[in-house]
């Protein structure tokens, strides 16, 4: 027994056959199914991550776009600010001093300041009217 024990030596025919159901009962080696899966689940993440943001504002910013009419107050991505004087399909035609008047693109158009009800009427500011109380 205590000889048993102490071999270091080659197994016996027992010890071989533990050891052959033991090689069988272990999983073998990971496929490409689960490499694939995990490379999928990253593509994904990084589309809803990345891309669906960046078509949302691009939506944004068309729908503004085609909502400026004359008389709108606007910033571009410049930064000058101006009031729309006319508008065709590519072109705005803005004034930004008494006498100053510039033609940009639509895509230059960052945001809309003010808005007008119609061409005739007062501009509606985005500034919150003053509280006084009596």
């Amino acid at each position: 027994m205590l000889f048993d024990f102490i071999n270091f030596g080659p197994a016996g025919v027992t010890d071989s056959a533990n050891v052959v159901e033991q090689a069988q009962a272990a999983p073998a080696g990971g496929g490409g199914f689960g490499g694939l899966l995990f490379f999928l689940v990253i593509i994904i993440l990084m589309w809803v991550m990345l891309f669906l943001p960046q078509r949302r504002q691009e939506k944004k910013h068309k729908e503004m776009l085609s909502a400026l009419k004359k008389g709108d107050k606007i910033v571009t991505s410049s930064g000058i600010i101006g009031k729309i004087i006319s508008i065709t399909n590519e072109r705005i035609r803005i004034t930004t001093a008494d006498k100053t008047e510039i033609d940009i693109t639509k895509n230059a158009v960052a945001a809309v300041l003010s808005r007008s009800n119609t061409e005739g009427e007062q501009e509606v500011s985005a500034e919150k009217p003053d509280k006084t109380e009596e």
